[in-house]
């Protein structure tokens, strides 16, 4: 599943709208840059400990690495795992996930937006 949101003034949601399908477009048929890539996988790396400032965050990843058959490693084994990935992978997978389109839900009274099924 691929999950994004944002808020922005109803007057702006349609240029909102179709800057985020824009880019999706983009990451479907070229994938990331290799320097998008490398920013993502820094990102990644960087912020994982950072979600971990309470006693129950921690709980609930240590649940959910059981859940998911994941080894006590895992902690020293994700950065490697991150790294190892490709351009060609990121790519491939990019291509994969997004190239059937973009399903949005919007709420309130949006300006400029219309249904695709119209």
């Amino acid at each position: 599943m691929f999950l994004g949101g944002t808020a922005t003034r109803a007057d702006r949601a349609g240029e909102t709208v179709d800057l985020i399908d824009k880019e999706i477009r983009r990451l479907a048929e070229n994938g990331p840059s290799a320097e998008e890539l490398a920013k993502a996988k820094a990102y990644l790396n960087g912020s994982f400990v950072l979600n971990l400032d309470t006693s129950s965050k921690i709980a609930a990843l240590l649940v959910q690495l059981q859940l998911d058959g994941m080894g006590i490693d895992y902690f020293t084994s994700r950065p490697q795992m991150i790294n190892a990935v490709t351009l060609d992978d990121a790519r491939r997978v990019s291509k994969r996930l997004l190239d059937s389109g973009l399903l949005i839900t919007v709420a309130g009274r949006p300006e400029g937006v219309v249904s695709s099924a119209d």
